[in-house]
C-alpha cells in the first residue's frame, strides 16, 4: 500500500510539473489575436483595409474593426471563446461582401483590444457593451456569431430588437442542458496557484465558460421575443458544441422566421469550412431585408 501511495504521489507531481512546463510554452507560443504588424501584412494586398474603432462604456474600453464603404447595410461578425475580431479577417477581403454591406467585427469584452484580461461573465452586460457599435453602423444589421458568439448575437437580438434585423448562428452553444460538466478543471483554473501558471487567454475564456450554463438559463424566457429572420448552421460531428443545439434552436425560435441547417459530416469550425454556405445565407438575408425597406 505504501509503494502504491508513493507511485501516486510521484505521478501527481510529475503531472503537475508537466502542466507547468506546457502552460509556460503555450503562454509564449499561442495567440488568439493577430498583432498589428501581422494585420498590416495580411491586408497588404487588399483593396480596402478595416480600421480600428474605439469607444468606452462606463470606463470599459471596447474595440472593433470596421470597413465602411458607405453601404446601406451592415454585417457584424462576433467571435467565440477564446478569440478576437480576426477570426473573421478573411471576410473583410471579400469584395462580394463589402460591396453589399459595411463590415464590422468586435473584440468581445475581455479579448483583443477590448479591455484585455477583464472578461465579462454576463451575456446581457456584454450585449450592453456592444450596443454602441450597432448604433454607429447603418441598418439593416445582420449579426453572425460563431460558437459563444452564437448566444451573443441571440442575446443582442433579445435586448435590442430595434438594432438587430437578422442573425446567423454558427455552431452556437444555446441549450444550458447541453453544456458539459467541466467544473473538474474549470474551478481549479480560478485558484490563485493554478491561475498564475495557466495561459492568460485560457483564464479569460474560463471566466466566461464556467458561468455559461447560468447565462443560457437566463435567456430561456426571452427566446419568444426573437422575431427576426434567424439562421442556425450546426455540424453533426462538432466535438466542442453539442450538435443537439440545432434542435434546441428550432424549438425555441417559435416567433422567428427560421432556417435550421444541419450538416451531418461537419465539425465546429464552420466560419472557415463552410464559407460559401455562410455567404449564401448572408446574401439571402440581405436580399430579404432590403426588399422590406
Amino acid at each position: 500500500m505504501g509503494k502504491w501511495r508513493k507511485r501516486v504521489r510521484i505521478g501527481c507531481l510529475s503531472t503537475f510539473v508537466l502542466f507547468i512546463i506546457l502552460s509556460q510554452i503555450v503562454s509564449g507560443c499561442v495567440s488568439f489575436s493577430m498583432s498589428d504588424k501581422k494585420v498590416a501584412k495580411y491586408y497588404a494586398d487588399a483593396a480596402y483595409v478595416p480600421e480600428s474603432q474605439f469607444y468606452e462604456v462606463d470606463g470599459y474600453e471596447m474595440h472593433y474593426k470596421y470597413l465602411d464603404l458607405q453601404n446601406d447595410a451592415s454585417l457584424v461578425f462576433i467571435h467565440g471563446t477564446p478569440g478576437s475580431w480576426d477570426a473573421f479577417a478573411s471576410y473583410f477581403k471579400d469584395s462580394t461582401l463589402y460591396n453589399k454591406a459595411n463590415l464590422a467585427s468586435p473584440d468581445r469584452p475581455g479579448f483583443g483590444k477590448s479591455s484585455y484580461g477583464k472578461p465579462i461573465r454576463s451575456l446581457e452586460e456584454q450585449s450592453r457593451l456592444l450596443k454602441p457599435m450597432l448604433e454607429a453602423i447603418p441598418a439593416p444589421r445582420i449579426l453572425v456569431g460563431h460558437s459563444l458568439g452564437g448566444p451573443m448575437v441571440a442575446r443582442m437580438a433579445m435586448d435590442y430588437p430595434e438594432l438587430v434585423d437578422g442573425i446567423i448562428m454558427l455552431a452556437p452553444a444555446l441549450d444550458p442542458a447541453l453544456e458539459p460538466d467541466e467544473d473538474w478543471f474549470r474551478v481549479p483554473m480560478r485558484w490563485p496557484v493554478i491561475g498564475a501558471i495557466a495561459p492568460k487567454i485560457f483564464r479569460i475564456s474560463n471566466e466566461e465558460l464556467i458561468f455559461l450554463d447560468e447565462e443560457l438559463e437566463l435567456m430561456l424566457p426571452l427566446w419568444e421575443e426573437v422575431k427576426i429572420p434567424s439562421v442556425v448552421i450546426q455540424g453533426g460531428k462538432d466535438k466542442l458544441v453539442h450538435p443537439g443545439n440545432a434542435a434546441f434552436a428550432d424549438s425555441m425560435l417559435v416567433n422567428a422566421p427560421k432556417d435550421i441547417v444541419f450538416l451531418e459530416e461537419q465539425n465546429h469550425f464552420l466560419p472557415w469550412n463552410e464559407y460559401s454556405l455562410i455567404k449564401k445565407k448572408i446574401f439571402e438575408l440581405l436580399d430579404e431585408l432590403k426588399k422590406e425597406k
